[in-house]
């Protein structure tokens, strides 16, 4: 039996962590920062003894990985280093010191007991984008020699990699829905699986039980915010990804009006955390740069979703039985999946308890179902997540209706469900 099992998805925008100790009764997450920063050791002990003593900052607000003398800052220590925009950079190289990290950190808040003669027992599920899929043997390799012996913060570890199981990002939300439906029900289906990240984008597709295809594009929700940074002043990807999903939560009820035969999105100008953006003093020119602040984003969505359109008419067929969606940045072209799978939300009246609506019909409330819009077309029902995002909530505690545990909810899906796969193999073995 392993001391840790772990699931990491070391994504563009965050990097998601998903772990179980042994004899615990369910897992925890972790979510950092994606910056990696190396710098020397020198650096380092200069930086600890300018700053002294003022506070007590968190092992996550302080992670550092030393391996072979090398000295490597993460998440928001990277921060105080001047890290590099490494969104466009292999994920795999980077992975290799933030699974380290992730390790030291679990090892220090959950108090575990470390020994140098006794490496600590880890098995690892990872997901990687399609495009570095074949580079998991040498990531894996270089992993087991780095864990051999290395240190996170102030404490010396030694690990012993039990399992290893790599797939490609939405790997996690493939063999979910595989574990719901059954190996039969895969082999008679044409599968898509969809996953709109940060940095990436990546499609596999499943002919009658095999993998036939995948693709992995650097066509993330980047790109989009890159295009909108272009055509306005002062905005930067992360206070503006911040505005556009927050905006979004802000008029849940809009977006999904059950009134609509379709998703909506919001009027970009009106909304409070856009207006939020807006750096003009002058009322005139604020006016005038919140309008344009909306309208950069609702063309640079445009020019966005036609790359991804072009690019799954491409790497995908026409005639799928069924597709996964997963990913934060999918919500902000949901209204364009629909129409590009042909879906129609389903719409049922619950009848009103209320004697004074007494025969008014009940209330209208939009379930997580599709329809066919147009019965001419082939329809494709687009599933969500692979139907766990409740299951995810309530794992971790997420089922308040804030925006935060929403954002992260949606977020932790494709790391969650390779992590139910990876313990899945475990209590297997066990029965054996």
């Amino acid at each position: 039996m392993a001391d840790i099992y772990l699931s990491v998805d070391v994504g563009g925008s965050q990097t998601k962590i998903i772990y179980q100790l042994a004899g615990s009764k369910k897992p925890n997450y972790l979510l950092m920062p994606p910056a990696v920063e190396e710098i020397t050791k020198t650096k380092l002990d200069n930086y600890m003894a300018r700053l002294g003593w003022i506070g007590s900052p968190s092992p996550d607000q302080q992670l550092w990985v030393v391996w072979d003398e090398r000295v490597v800052v993460l998440g928001d220590f990277a921060a105080c280093f001047d890290p590099q925009d490494r969104i466009k950079e292999l994920k795999y190289e980077n992975a290799l010191w933030k699974v380290l990290g992730a390790i030291g950190l679990i090892v220090e808040t959950s108090n575990i007991k470390v020994s140098p003669k006794k490496p600590l027992k880890v098995e690892l599920a990872l997901l990687l984008p399609w495009n570095e899929y074949s580079d998991r043997r040498r990531f894996e390799e270089q992993l087991r020699k780095m864990l051999a012996g290395f240190g996170v913060r102030n404490t010396a570890l030694k690990v012993s990699l039990e399992r290893f199981l790599c797939r490609p990002e939405g790997g996690g939300l493939a063999a979910v829905r595989i574990k719901q439906q059954g190996i039969d029900w895969l082999r008679s289906q044409q599968l898509g699986v969809l996953m709109f990240g940060h940095r990436n984008t990546t499609a596999l597709y499943f002919d009658r039980g095999q993998l036939k295809l995948g693709d992995s594009p650097l066509l993330g929700f980047a790109n989009m915010l890159d295009m909108v940074i272009e055509m306005t002043s002062g905005l930067d990807r992360e206070r503006l990804a911040l505005a556009i999903f927050q905006a979004r939560y802000a008029v849940l009820d809009e977006i999904y009006n059950p009134n609509y035969s379709n998703t909506r999105r919001p009027d970009w100008s009106t909304c409070a955390a856009i207006i939020a953006l807006a750096s003009a003093k002058d009322p005139n020119l604020r006016d005038k740069e919140i309008q344009d602040i909306g309208k950069a984003i609702s063309v640079a969505t445009a020019e966005y979703w036609d790359k991804l359109e072009r690019w799954m008419s491409r790497v995908l067929p026409a005639q799928l039985d069924e597709v996964i969606i997963g990913g934060g940045a999918a919500y902000h072209v949901e209204p364009e999946l629909e129409k590009y799978f042909n879906c129609e939300p389903k719409i049922e009246t619950q009848p009103s308890l209320s004697r004074n609506s007494y025969g008014s019909g009940g209330t209208k409330i939009r379930t997580s179902g599709y329809k066919s819009k147009d019965y001419n077309k082939h329809f494709t029902p687009m599933i969500w997540g692979s139907g766990i995002s409740e299951q995810v909530k309530q794992t971790f505690n997420l089922e308040k209706k804030q925006f935060g545990e929403q954002c992260t909810s949606s977020r932790l899906v494709d790391c969650f469900g390779l992590f139910d796969y990876l313990v899945g193999l475990e209590a297997t073995n066990d029965k054996s």
